[in-house]
């Protein structure tokens, strides 16, 4: 939809107040100055019949029943990615990234390396800056290439041609927006479906069930093209440079690394300048974020894990030998523990639970059934304290609590903030005498 065909009409934006909403409202004050703007949010939902299109905000489910009718009385609705993508420069590439988890991190690497090579380049979506504010910004130097990273909700209804896109993974989530998990898998490969090249993980199960729509993928993470292989990064048979240059904590980012590998190939970036960003990269907060190591234990900040994969996939980026005291918890959306427990009964021998509400609840019940030691606690506060109390000195102090932080937080940056002000706290409390529970492993 192009600027032009929003002229002189009534342009709704639905959350106008998020960040989203105001980057559409930033956007339509310079390109559309005629355009009659219409506040909408959850009290002001009969406002939507007054408009002729409505701007969306990515919070918003499309599958809501108000926009079923709405759209029934041919009411248009559009969203800013889409938006971004009908309107900008058409020399500008666009490179989209989602997947469950990992795509900011993996999105973040890939504008360190564009940035290592001396690509003009800027990065937004999803995290950080908005993709109608690279529109509404003046500058002399736009960006050659864009780094989008896109969650679910943005790829839904995304409607544009990146140039290349990343798929990282896909696991089970938000089911409340997509209404299925199967509706939400279709809308993860939406955007991945219209690209121009797209790199999808031929690792990950749930992603070759959807093969069929995605036959003009290509793979990474598979023998023939980049993939791990005794702790290095493959180009096929091209042995290149250790998975250790990349400083992340876990073996699921050195894969969603060889995506990075990829498009950085395709682009002809040289293996020494990726090799010298992955040196180089800082990773970003609250993704196995090492806090610290206090009286011998160490803190590990994973508070953007939501799903039982993602924290088993932390516990497994530690030595097998290491004592972890894993914090799990948070709001409930239904999903299913079981898998993870089973997995995680294999660890019980150097594993002790710490259980927050909600779905700390079932986590503990489930942990007491398959015989893993566990505490159940009703704040982080509580959680970090008896963290303190029961791991032994050479241990680590896990956040990555399986589950979204809504019932408690506003978002998961606002928990990871929280786990770090205690560990602080409980630093300065303990300075003079820690006294853990249990004794030093040998």
């Amino acid at each position: 939809m192009l600027w032009n065909d929003l002229k002189s009409k009534k342009i709704g934006i639905w959350g106008i107040d998020g960040k989203e909403g105001s980057a559409a409202f930033r956007a339509l004050s310079r390109f559309v100055p005629t355009a009659q703007i219409i506040d909408i949010d959850e009290s002001k939902l009969n406002r939507i019949y007054a408009c002729d299109i409505i701007i969306k905000s990515p919070g918003v489910s499309l599958y809501r029943n108000e926009i079923q009718n709405a759209q029934a009385r041919n009411i248009q609705f559009v969203s800013g990615s889409s938006l971004f993508m009908a309107n900008k420069r058409p020399q500008t590439q666009v490179i989209g990234i989602t997947g469950t988890k990992g795509k900011s991190t993996t999105s973040a690497l890939l504008y360190h390396v564009l940035q290592t090579a001396n690509i003009n380049a800027s990065f937004g979506g999803n995290i950080g800056k908005p993709l109608l504010d690279f529109l509404s910004d003046e500058t002399s130097n736009p960006p050659d290439i864009i780094v989008a990273e896109l969650s679910s909700y943005q790829c839904a209804d995304f409607d544009g041609i990146c140039d290349m896109a990343i798929l990282t993974n896909l696991f089970p989530e938000h089911l409340q927006w997509h209404r299925s998990h199967k509706q939400y898998y279709l809308d993860k490969c939406h955007m991945i479906q219209q690209a121009e090249t797209a790199f999808v993980n031929g690792a990950n199960q749930i992603i070759s069930t959807h093969l069929p729509i995605l036959s003009k993928a290509s793979f990474f993470n598979t023998h023939d093209t980049f993939h791990l292989q005794d702790k290095f990064f493959y180009h096929r048979q091209q042995k290149l440079f250790p998975c250790s240059d990349l400083h992340l904590v876990g073996e699921h980012n050195a894969e969603n690394a060889c995506a990075v590998l990829s498009v950085a190939n395709k682009l002809n970036i040289q293996f020494n300048i990726i090799q010298q960003a992955f040196k180089t990269f800082k990773p970003l907060p609250h993704r196995l974020q090492i806090i610290g190591t206090f009286h011998g234990i160490t803190f590990v900040d994973d508070s953007i894990s939501t799903t039982p994969e993602t924290a088993l996939a932390a516990v497994q980026s530690f030595d097998k030998g290491q004592f972890i005291t894993l914090i799990l918890g948070g709001y409930d959306r239904g999903q299913n523990y079981e898998k993870m427990i089973q997995i995680l009964s294999n660890y019980r021998s150097r594993l002790h639970l710490i259980t927050l509400p909600d779905t700390g609840v079932r986590i503990f019940k489930a942990a007491q059934s398959a015989d893993i030691s566990a505490t159940t606690v009703q704040t982080m506060a509580e959680a970090v304290s008896t963290a303190y109390q029961i791991t032994p000195t050479g241990g680590t102090v896990l956040l990555s609590p399986a589950s979204p932080s809504y019932n408690a937080y506003r978002h998961f940056e606002e928990r990871g903030l929280d786990f770090q002000k205690q560990i602080a706290l409980q630093k300065k409390a303990t300075h003079t005498n820690p006294s853990p529970i249990y004794k030093k492993t040998s």
